[in-house]
């Protein structure tokens, strides 16, 4: 069992390490192909995935931005 007030700072952390992550991706994604030789197919095949990572990034944050604020909602103080 996890109090209310830790469960949203657990909660609250993890956004904030999730918003941190899509600036980092997008960072390593223009360095890995500024600097690559990689063919035009490859390039592409890289750029697709690192933005389907964003893409689960952002709707994870979403997900927990909406259970934050559920828990925030509620009465209850112990999950």
């Amino acid at each position: 069992m996890i109090k209310k007030d830790k469960l949203l700072k657990q909660i609250e952390e993890l956004i904030r390490l999730e918003q941190s992550l899509v600036p980092l991706l997008n960072k390593h994604l223009s360095a890995a192909m500024f600097f690559s030789n990689l063919k035009k197919d490859d390039r592409e095949n890289i750029v697709e995935y690192f933005q389907k990572l964003v893409i689960a990034k952002t709707k994870h944050i979403e997900i927990l931005s909406r259970v934050n604020d559920e828990i925030v909602r509620r009465q209850r103080d112990v999950y």
